[in-house]
C-alpha cells in the first residue's frame, strides 16, 4: 500500500521556492504568449520564454503553461521547476533559474545543461497534465490500483501508470515506501536514504536524482531517451526505461521536434 501523505516532501522538495531564492518576477503566458507585467526584467522573461516555447511541442505549452517564474538561487542549486496551478492538472507555472538555464553562454556544458533542465520539466507536464492523471481524494494506492500521486490518480493508460506497472514493483518499490514512511520528514534524512536506494540500485536508474519517485524517474529517463542516442541491446533497467518512450509515435515524434530545435546547443 502506498500513502499518499508520506511523499509530499520530496514531491515539494524541487518544486517548493524557499525565502532563501531570489525571485526575480512573475509573468503570465496566455495561449502561449509572453505578457509584459512592466517590469525591469520583462526583457530577460521574454527571453526565457521564447527559448522554451521555441524548442518543445506548441500544442502542449499553449494549453497548460500560463505563468513563469523566474528565479535566482545561486549555480547549481534548484535549476527549474514545474508546478500545478489547479488540482485539475490543466494549469501549470514554469520556474526558471537564470543562472543555470542561460541559452547566451559561451560554455558548451551550461548551454548543453539548460536544454536539460527545460527537456526534464517539460516531461513533468508531458506526465501529470491532465490527460495523463485524474483528481482524486484516495490518499491511498492498494494493490494493484493506478499509481497514486500528489496531482491525482494515474490513468491507467497512462505513461507514468505504465511506467510505474513495469519498472517499480516488487522489492524496490517496498524500499522506497519504507524511506518514504520514515524517514521523509527532514530533508537531510530522507536525501541520504534515496541516494542509498539508488547506490544500491545503480543499473536501475539514469541519474541519482532519478530514484527520488517514480515521478522524477520517468522524467529523468524521458530527458535521456530526448537527448541520447537509441540503445540497441538494452541490458540494464535503466536502458529499458530509456527505450521505454519509443512505443509511444506521439513522444518519438516530440523527441525528433526538439532535438532539432536545440541541435545548435547540444554540440
Amino acid at each position: 500500500m502506498k500513502f499518499i501523505v508520506v511523499t509530499l516532501f520530496v514531491a515539494f522538495s524541487f518544486f517548493h521556492i524557499s525565502s532563501d531564492d531570489e525571485r526575480i518576477g512573475v509573468w503570465t503566458i496566455k495561449n502561449g504568449k509572453f505578457v509584459s507585467n512592466n517590469s525591469k526584467n520583462d526583457a530577460l522573461a521574454a527571453h526565457h520564454w521564447k527559448m522554451f516555447y521555441d524548442i518543445f511541442p506548441k500544442t502542449i505549452t499553449k494549453k497548460y503553461i500560463k505563468k513563469l517564474v523566474l528565479i535566482s538561487d545561486g549555480l547549481d542549486e534548484k535549476t527549474g521547476a514545474l508546478g500545478a496551478l489547479s488540482v485539475k492538472n490543466d494549469q501549470w507555472q514554469l520556474v526558471i533559474d537564470t543562472i543555470d538555464v542561460n541559452f547566451r553562454s559561451k560554455d558548451k556544458r551550461r548551454l548543453r545543461e539548460s536544454v536539460y533542465t527545460l527537456v526534464h520539466e517539460f516531461g513533468h507536464l508531458l506526465t501529470l497534465n491532465n490527460t495523463q492523471i485524474r483528481p482524486t481524494a484516495k490518499l491511498t494506492q492498494e494493490e494493484g490500483e493506478p499509481y497514486l500521486t500528489h496531482e491525482g490518480e494515474a490513468y491507467k493508460n497512462s505513461y507514468l501508470n505504465r511506467f510505474v506497472t513495469l519498472f517499480w514493483k516488487g522489492k524496490l518499490l517496498e524500499k522506497w515506501d519504507v524511506i518514504k514512511e520514515r524517514h521523509c520528514f527532514t530533508e537531510e534524512s530522507c536525501v541520504e536514504k534515496l541516494f542509498g536506494l539508488y547506490k544500491e540500485n545503480y543499473a536501475d536508474f539514469v541519474t541519482g536524482y532519478a530514484a527520488e519517485s517514480p515521478e522524477e524517474d520517468i522524467v529523468e529517463s524521458w530527458t535521456y531517451f530526448v537527448l541520447k542516442k537509441k540503445i540497441k541491446n538494452p541490458r540494464t533497467i535503466a536502458q529499458k526505461k530509456i527505450n521505454f518512450f519509443y512505443q509511444f509515435p506521439e513522444l518519438v515524434a516530440y523527441r525528433k521536434l526538439i532535438r532539432y530545435n536545440t541541435r545548435f546547443y547540444l554540440h
